[in-house]
């Protein structure tokens, strides 16, 4: 069974399934929200000079995101890719 879920992972993708879409989309949206997180961190002024190109960006960001998740070879680049990123931009939220 181990060696099966291995071999699921590992496999290289021709076709985009359930699962690789799946992290695709939640991947987007997580990166694109904690990108726009640190983006409003930065911006100086009220909330609404601060929300107002957060809701423009992200939908574009999610898509960019999402482009670059979609296009790894296997479902576990995939994972790796979110989860090192995702760690990266974490560790600049907190640190600033």
């Amino acid at each position: 069974m181990i060696a099966d879920l291995k071999n699921y992972l590992y496999e290289p993708k021709s076709k985009i399934g359930w699962v690789h879409g799946t992290i695709t989309i939640l991947g987007a949206i997580i990166l694109s929200y904690l990108t726009m997180m640190i983006y409003s961190k930065f911006m100086s002024g009220d909330y609404g000079i601060k929300i107002v190109p957060s809701l423009i960006i992200t939908p574009l960001l999610m898509a960019c995101y999402s482009i670059w998740l979609l296009f790894s070879k296997s479902i576990i680049k995939s994972l790796i890719k979110l989860f090192s990123f995702a760690i990266i931009l974490a560790i600049v939220l907190k640190a600033f």
